[in-house]
Parts: structure tokens; sequence; C-alpha cells
């Protein structure tokens, strides 16, 4: 009987063990990722903006976006002589920005679309802050800022200055560039 009396007690606690222990929830789903790549997202997984026109033809020029020593390269490295005209990829409104640090001297095209276009290392810039027409040029190729040769570093900003980069060299050869 007293064998029988542990049983007994034993299978009340693990009873008890089992009724009185913590609830788990399950554990949540993962969150969706974004519609937009991340930076380490290849070109050929990244978005293409349609509609633009090559912003420097017939220039040189590989998949740099992405990780860069101990930084990250946002844009797309086009190269060609100094002096060879940059043009408005779609029609839009375009801010000059004289030696902005490592850009050397930036403009800044916001689309129709709404996303970003920066043009960065300029040897000059064509007229004043204005509203231009898709291929009006905004200024010629150089070496301002943080470059060891003449070319133009080309980026593109979904929505907004702020807006996520995005690689545009599955945009640029879509171009035709």
């Amino acid at each position: 009987m007293l064998r029988s009396s542990r049983l007994l007690v034993l299978a009340t606690f693990a009873v008890l063990a089992v009724a009185c222990a913590p609830k788990v929830a399950p554990a949540p789903a993962p969150a969706l990722s974004s519609p937009v790549p991340s930076p380490a997202t290849p070109a050929s997984s990244a978005p293409v903006v349609a509609g633009l026109v090559c912003p420097v033809t017939g220039a040189v020029y590989t998949d740099s976006y992405g990780p860069r020593g101990t930084g990250f390269h946002w844009g797309i490295d086009m190269f060609k002589p100094e002096g060879t005209p940059v043009v408005a990829v779609e029609a839009g409104a375009v801010r000059f920005v004289a030696n902005e640090g490592g850009g050397g001297n930036v403009a800044y095209l916001t689309g129709g679309d709404t996303n970003v276009y920066q043009y960065a290392h300029l040897i000059d810039f064509v007229g004043v802050d204005r509203v231009v027409a898709q291929g009006s040029v905004l200024g010629h190729v150089g070496q301002t800022g943080n470059a060891t040769a003449n070319h133009l570093h080309f980026e593109i900003r979904i929505a907004n200055i702020n807006g996520v980069r995005v690689n545009p060299y599955p945009t640029l050869r879509t171009t035709g560039c």
C-alpha cells in the first residue's frame, strides 16, 4: 500500500506540474520583407525604374554598388572624359550643391515619379536650380570631391531625397547605357 501511495502522490504531482506549467505562446510569424531590397541585394533582384534615359551616354561602368572597403558605395560610377555632358534621366526639378564633401559638385534631380537621382563629381553645373525636361544637360563629368578619376557617380533614391537607395545598375542597363 505504501508503494501505491507513493505512485499516487507522484502521479498527482505530474498532473499538477503539467496543469500549472506556464503557457508558451507560439513564436510569431517572421515579418515580411520590405519590397525594396536591402543595400546588399544583388543587381539581378533590384527594382528597375522605367522610362529613364541614360545620364551619360557611352560611359564605361560596372555594377560597383555595394560594400567598398569599410563603407558602402551607394551608386554606380560611370567613367567618361572630363567635360562630357550629363543629362536629366527624366523631367523634374534640379537642385545644385557646390562642393558637397566627398561628392564634390552634386546635382539632385527630383523626378516626376518623386524619386531623387543624384549626380556627383561634376566639373560644373549648367544653369541654376530649375525645372528641366528629360535629356536636359545638367552639368559635365568631372573629378570633384573624393574621386580619383573623371566619372559620374549616379544614385537612385526611391520616393524622396532620404528614400531607400537602390542599385541603379539594372535601371542603367534597361535604359541602354
